[in-house]
């Protein structure tokens, strides 16, 4: 498939050698006197690079610039610019244009550039997205895969295989069972290792608002909303989204996404533009969803699509053993690399207190009560006292 160009210049010669020179150059151009005559292209069709001119009579080339930004804003925009308004363009490439090339240009000098920035936009897309790891159990390490314990060893087993099919999954799990864990572990030992991880609380989302988070809006699809934005489905294209809570969705919300899977296509709201429903969705929920669906508060044929696959994580209090062997060890090391400090030993009663927990937080828990024996520790073994002087006792 050819990469699309769009080409804006009011001046008809210039705008015809554009469109040949690109043609010849492999791309699929689509070339307009004007920014409203573009405005449609722009909305319907996936282009991957424009090409503007800066001085334009009724919009100029920063105006094209200002709604690329909004609407999709890794759309690289080249400018063309005479030598007396080379001030606006270092102004324009502050505000996020690619680069700009000066008239008259050259051929050779303005095709590097286009590629180039053609190139970086895919480049930046299949980038891993481990900014997106956080403190919150999203990261390389998988704890909740940490154990030998028989359910803990069929967890691997099904994460492992999962991770190389392309079906959507649902994951059940209490609070802190480590959910989101095994939803970037699925997704960093997939095919879509290199594209986007996206996560949403879907409750934490007002549910006026859920439709327009996941799917994107155009200007004016809401109010108060001054400009386009793409969702999360957007955003996560080509890669992963882990819908958290999934339950949260209200109905409306369910109807759409159970239509988009439908189709395999979505659309902003008030968009016109199609895209492909190429993601994978994992969608995790600490509720019966199955009961969910009985009582009619979730959608029987989205639950369908979204259980292809199911994954379920065992709460703490069931794994005892894997808080013996791996748990408690990991977290008490980590706490010691946090506090700068080198590893600490602990008594049998430490351990002992720890496994026998009912841990209703789970994995989460389990972290931040290690770290607070560990902020009262002061030199030698971790005893007992540490435990009582962090209130645990």
């Amino acid at each position: 498939m050819r990469d699309k160009i769009i080409v804006i210049d009011d001046e008809p010669n210039l705008r015809k050698i554009l469109e040949t020179f690109l043609n010849r150059q492999g791309y699929e151009v689509f070339s307009f006197d004007g920014f409203k005559q573009a405005i449609e292209t722009l909305n319907t069709e996936d282009i991957s690079a424009v090409v503007t001119d800066l001085s334009m009579p009724e919009y100029s080339g920063l105006d094209v610039l200002k709604y690329c930004k909004e609407y999709s804003p890794d759309l690289p925009v080249v400018l063309i610019t005479a030598f007396g308004t080379v001030e606006a363009a270092v102004t324009a490439l502050k505000n996020g244009a690619f680069d700009f090339v000066l008239k008259p240009f050259d051929h050779d000098e303005l095709i590097r550039i286009i590629q180039k920035a053609i190139q970086t936009r895919k480049r930046k897309r299949r980038e891993p997205a481990l900014e997106l790891m956080n403190a919150e159990g999203v990261g390389p390490v998988p704890v909740p895969l940490f154990g030998d314990e028989s359910s803990t060893v069929q967890l691997r087993e099904n994460t492992e295989r999962i991770a190389s099919t392309r079906s959507h999954v649902q994951m059940f799990g209490e609070v802190g069972s480590g959910k989101r864990s095994i939803a970037y572990e699925i997704h960093r030992n997939s095919d879509r290792s290199r594209a986007p991880f996206i996560q949403v609380h879907c409750d934490a989302i007002p549910p006026v608002f859920q439709i327009a988070e996941l799917f994107g809006t155009e200007k004016g699809a809401m109010p108060m909303s001054f400009f386009s934005k793409p969702g999360s489905f957007e955003l996560g294209l080509g890669g992963t989204i882990l819908l958290d809570e999934v339950d949260a969705l209200c109905v409306e919300a369910q109807n759409a996404l159970f239509t988009a899977l439908d189709n395999e296509f979505f659309s902003r709201l008030l968009g016109a533009k199609r895209f492909p429903t190429d993601f994978r969705i994992i969608a995790a929920t600490s509720k019966d969803l199955f009961q969910k669906v009985n009582d009619g508060t979730f959608h029987v044929e989205l639950y369908a699509k979204l259980s292809l696959e199911k994954i379920i994580l065992k709460p703490l209090r069931e794994r005892r053993q894997d808080i013996k062997t791996h748990l408690l060890p990991y977290f008490i090391d980590k706490a010691c690399r946090k506090l700068g400090i080198p590893s600490v030993e602990y008594d049998a009663a430490v351990e002992s207190w720890f496994t026998g927990q009912e841990w209703k937080g789970n994995l989460g828990e389990l972290e931040r009560v290690v770290e607070k024996v560990m902020n009262h520790w002061s030199k030698g073994m971790l005893t007992i006292d540490q435990l009582s002087q962090a209130g645990l006792l």
